[in-house]
């Protein structure tokens, strides 16, 4: 049996859903089943995260060949880096809206 979700953990993830939602969300019930979706969330937007870091960087002027050849060294050290917990915010917030009644619905425990 899990513990149940404290006051304190609830405004948190309140607090987290509202940068996608807006202040609607301090009317939400949260409950186990939120963070669940939450969880979905993240695991779904590691994919566009992983393309995102193939987009290159803009062109800052002088050598094309030199800015190619350091947006190839920029991607491979990107992939290299622990982005355990990192996430683009438009890969969280096109996904954030095709999930909204998923995360209001799952505070009724339906």
């Amino acid at each position: 049996m899990t513990q149940p979700i404290t006051e304190q953990e609830k405004d948190d993830l309140r607090e987290i859903l509202s940068n996608f939602y807006g202040p609607q969300t301090k009317n939400w019930r949260i409950s186990i089943k939120t963070f669940k979706v939450l969880e979905a969330l993240i695991r779904e937007t590691k994919v566009c995260d992983r393309m995102m870091n193939l987009v290159p960087r803009p062109f800052g002027g002088g050598s094309v060949v030199k800015w190619g050849q350091k947006q190839a060294r920029t991607f491979i050290l990107r992939n290299l880096k622990s982005n355990e917990g990192k996430h683009y915010i438009i890969c969280m917030r096109v996904k954030a809206a095709s999930m909204r009644t998923q995360f209001y619905m799952s505070g009724f425990d339906i």
